[in-house]
């Protein structure tokens, strides 16, 4: 009697961890992408300060108002502003929740649970000052 090798299914645990592990990818991406434009991060700064409208935007970043709204449609899709109606005008206003869910995010994508436990990548690179100088000299 010939023995089969049977084909292990992943378990219902593994699939959600798997796709758990995707979702946070992908909103970390989204979040990544957002602020990954000099227009976006133009108007993120803006708004930090406080709330402000369409027209104080198009004033204080220069852009034209379609460019203003497209990006404010890309920023409350990564969940970074809101805006709400204020009789003609749309007040827009940063979730500084969505900075930090942003952050958060990014780190969970990276597989770093403990931020407080990661070396900032400044302190990585000067620790790595040495080898990259000897790879540098290796490849000249």
């Amino acid at each position: 009697m010939a023995s089969h090798a049977q084909a292990t299914t992943p378990s219902a645990a593994t699939l959600a961890r798997h796709a758990g592990r995707e979702a946070v990818i992908e909103a970390a991406r989204r979040i990544h992408r957002a602020l990954g434009d000099t227009n976006r991060l133009e108007v993120v700064r803006r708004l930090a300060v406080g709330p402000a409208t369409v027209s104080e935007l198009i004033t204080s970043t220069g852009l034209s108002q379609p460019l203003v709204s497209w990006h404010l449609r890309r920023l409350r899709t990564a969940g970074l502003v809101t805006t709400e109606k204020v009789g003609r005008e749309s007040l827009c206003t940063l979730r500084v929740a969505g900075i930090a869910e942003g952050h958060a995010l990014m780190l969970s994508a990276l597989g770093i649970s403990d931020p407080a436990a990661w070396v900032a990548p400044e302190a990585a690179l000067s620790a790595a000052g040495p080898l990259v100088d000897a790879v540098a000299s290796e490849e000249s």
